[in-house]
């Protein structure tokens, strides 16, 4: 039996004319799944996360209307955004940064299984709902930096305790060729010079399955972890990684964070394992500003900063510069 779902046309519209004008472009498009609050549509929150007061919430994969739904949507969008008419989205990422609960992905303080198992069901959902109309598609679980610093509490667990966990689930559930979005800011996120930290931070970003941190200086932790035969897909290839959130603020100087961008950049290169590295964001935020992150390409008055042209240029012979001032 067919059922019928109504979504917010002025909303796709706009989707639209974004996604489009994108692929006209040529650019690959990475679209992250969010889910908030929205009083016509409840039965997308998890049962376990109808109390909390977050920015964002688990979706619901424990109600049949709930599963029924999230899969519909998914679909209408793999659908729709898959050619040049609408625009195509070949990444799509499930939630951000799932290993802070109490924040990105929000619910009820639960056992760390409990709480991947229910998120391993909404992404198989939505992987199911992605791949039935593009093939080709990625579907991807998004993790932070914080690799296994004893995070595990009523706001957060360690992100390689939910890469376990979760990879396991899909495994026993019936594979499927998920990847991972990872997020590897600097420590702390307000310092650019990722490479010359102080002692007790430099103690945190070590070249060990067992740091407690990830930051692009030692993301080879993350991409080797995923090499291990548990970890890979039924074909026996690595698992595609993205680098989908990460930046550097300007605060310490503009010739600061674009070193810092240059040579992250041909760290991501050189690493044969990671597919994309996203740079956030384009223009500052007054928001982040305020806490010491002025992590645009240009300030809020349009003003370009000198990262703009090592990002421009990158490819390029003028990169040189930057990357020798990071050494």
């Amino acid at each position: 039996k067919k059922k019928k779902y109504t979504l917010n046309g002025h909303v796709v519209d706009e989707y639209d004319y974004v996604f489009r004008t994108l692929t006209r472009k040529g650019i690959v498009i990475t679209a992250i799944l969010l889910n908030n609050k929205a009083s016509h549509a409840p039965q997308m929150i998890h049962p376990l996360s109808r109390n909390g007061n977050a920015y964002y919430y688990a979706f619901n994969a424990a109600e049949e209307e709930g599963c029924e739904y999230l899969e519909a949507v998914s679909a209408f969008l793999a659908e729709r955004y898959r050619d040049k008419e609408h625009g195509t989205v070949m990444n799509w990422i499930v939630g951000n940064e799932i290993n802070v609960r109490s924040l990105w992905n929000y619910m009820q303080n639960v056992e760390l299984d409990v709480y991947v198992r229910e998120y391993a069901r909404a992404f198989r959902l939505v992987y199911n709902g992605i791949r039935s109309m593009n093939a080709n598609a990625r579907v991807y679980i998004s993790l932070d930096q914080q690799w296994t610093g004893n995070l595990t509490s009523a706001s957060s667990y360690n992100s390689r305790d939910i890469l376990d966990a979760f990879n396991e689930c899909i495994t026993r559930e019936g594979n499927i060729d998920w990847g991972l979005a990872h997020h590897p800011y600097s420590v702390p996120l307000t310092w650019p010079k990722f490479w010359e930290l102080s002692a007790q931070n430099e103690a945190l970003v070590q070249e060990s399955e067992d740091t407690s941190m990830v930051t692009i200086y030692n993301i080879d932790v993350v991409t080797d972890y995923l090499r291990q035969p548990d970890f890979l897909t039924q074909e026996g290839e690595v698992r595609p990684v993205i680098l989908s959130e990460m930046g550097f603020t300007s605060t310490y100087g503009e010739d600061v964070q674009a070193a810092a961008f240059a040579y992250a950049y041909y760290i991501a290169e050189n690493n044969q394992y990671i597919d994309a590295m996203i740079l956030s964001r384009e223009t500052d935020a007054a928001e982040e500003v305020a806490q010491g992150l002025a992590l645009g390409l240009s300030y809020q008055n349009g003003r370009k900063k000198y990262i703009y042209d090592t990002f421009r240029y990158i490819d390029t012979d003028r990169s040189q510069e930057y990357t020798e001032f990071a050494k």
